[in-house]
């Protein structure tokens, strides 16, 4: 589990009187251990031990404040206000209030609460919550931007950073945007260390500082966190597969309410919702206006102005991007949702929040895979038996076969990712060390995380050659949060 930072010492080392308390959140997959020191003569209760936690400036701690901001509502100025709404609590797997009295489960060692978000709304106050995010991390992220300006603008850096014209904007939304449109198109980072089923928009810019990157929504919500961050106004476009005609804004807000993601009588309106792109304003001329997509993959680098972007998202005469998806050709269509930005924000809440095991979700059952470079696509499958690993194989042979490729040679399924298995997979580790080496990394973690939903399952990972093809591939999924 992704473990915040926690306060260290038990046993003959705890300080007298000091209770320690283990937070769990199953869907972030995150736990927390605080440290409380009761008032004398007083039992100390659950809603003792949140307030303490509250009171104890937990932004002084990167994943300690980024803990806290989902127990608690953001002010506007981005401290800390009361517990969020609906949320609820078990302790050994039974649900208690905020009185729940914690010295009887005190014996075993720290007390496990874990929390409930089953009953919570969309209560994130996005403004400030990107402001108390950014604070966090400030002196690096700022380091990183002011570096990519300068490698794009050279001795031209310091008046693009003032940022004080719209042509100065662009130039720094070029440089911004154009790294993290190149960072990997992947989901193995999410299987990393302790991992993270689905990451918040500077958790996306902290993989990219490392090297690794995020799907679509990811790395659009790291632009959109970084264009805030300075003071660049920016909205959210969505998009998706064959999504032409009027945006299904009701039918989509019902999910979101109902949580009904899954639902297979949804599928033709989530298929709005599967794509995100960013549209920039630099002033408040629309003219100045910059559409981006950065997702990376078989999508190219979108940086338009506002003319050029009309194509796309003006509805009297939109037309679609043509792109490939595992070497099928798709119609990607945007749309743009100005005065309904709730809805591509709570939906990114509601993955990060709501989705159980969206990190399998994505990469096995939407079939976005672990790591797309263009010329290769890797994904995972999960089977059991050797009956459901002989259809998983044959769909997959038919599908390359469709493109014109030779199964035998441009197709590969294998246990692991280790040399001499097989000529294709050789290929993929010589010509992506570094990726192969991320996943190879990735590999316990992605196993237990699969079998956790799939118990008993067989792991196999595929890879496509997309050389012969002279395409990339992406997903068939595009990042639909939903496992149909």
């Amino acid at each position: 589990m992704a473990t915040a930072g926690a306060a260290s010492g038990a046993g003959c080392s705890e300080p007298p009187g000091r209770f320690e308390c283990t937070l769990v959140d199953p869907i972030r997959n995150a736990t927390l251990t605080i440290a409380v020191q009761p008032e004398a003569g007083r039992v100390l209760t659950l809603g003792d031990a949140l307030s303490s936690y509250r009171s104890a400036d937990p932004g002084a701690d990167l994943e300690r404040g980024r803990f806290a901001d989902g127990l608690f509502l953001l002010t506007d100025e981005g401290a800390l206000g009361e517990l969020i709404p609906g949320l609820r609590f078990r302790i050994g797997g039974r649900a208690c209030d905020l009185d729940h009295r914690l010295g009887g489960e005190r014996a075993a060692g720290p007390v496990r609460i874990e929390i409930d978000r089953s009953h919570t709304g969309y209560t994130r106050n996005w403004p400030a919550y990107l402001s108390r995010r950014w604070k966090l991390r400030a002196d690096v992220y700022s380091r990183f931007v002011e570096s990519l300006v300068e490698e794009a603008c050279g001795r031209e850096a310091g008046s693009v950073l003032r940022l004080d014209a719209p042509e100065r904007v662009r130039r720094f939304l070029a440089a911004v945007a154009g790294r993290i449109f190149a960072s990997p198109y992947e989901t193995y980072s999410r299987y990393l260390g302790h991992g993270t089923p689905f990451r918040s928009c500077d958790q996306t810019l902290d993989r990219i500082l490392e090297g690794d990157g995020g799907n679509c929504a990811e790395k659009a919500m790291a632009l959109y966190f970084l264009a805030h961050a300075y003071g660049i106004r920016a909205e959210v476009v969505l998009g998706g597969e064959e999504a032409a005609g009027k945006f299904p804004h009701r039918a989509l807000r019902s999910i979101l309410d109902q949580r009904t993601f899954d639902a297979e009588a949804t599928r033709d309106a989530q298929r709005h919702w599967q794509h995100y792109a960013i549209l920039c304003r630099p002033s408040g001329n629309a003219e100045d206006d910059v559409f981006c997509d950065v997702a990376g993959s078989n999508i190219p680098f979108l940086f338009l102005g506002a003319e050029e972007a009309s194509t796309y998202l003006d509805p009297d005469r939109r037309t679609p991007l043509r792109v490939v998806i595992t070497l099928e050709p798709i119609q990607l269509y945007y749309h743009r949702l100005a005065a309904r930005q709730d809805l591509p924000l709570d939906l990114y809440y509601a993955m990060e929040n709501f989705i159980e095991s969206i990190d399998v979700v994505h990469t096995v059952d939407n079939e976005l895979g672990l790591l797309h470079t263009g010329d290769y696509w890797v994904g995972a499958v999960a089977c059991r038996g050797r009956r459901e690993l002989r259809r998983i194989v044959g769909e997959y042979e038919r599908f390359v076969c469709r493109a014109g490729l030779d199964p035998r040679a441009d197709l590969c399924f294998a246990r692991e990712l280790v040399p001499a298995r097989h000529p294709l997979l050789d290929r993929f580790l010589d010509a992506y060390p570094c990726g192969a080496g991320r996943i190879i990394a990735a590999d316990a973690r992605l196993r237990q995380r699969i079998n956790s939903v799939n118990p008993g399952s067989q792991i196999y990972y595929i890879i496509i050659n997309l050389q012969k093809a002279g395409i990339a591939v992406m997903s068939r999924g595009m990042g639909r949060p939903s496992r149909g």
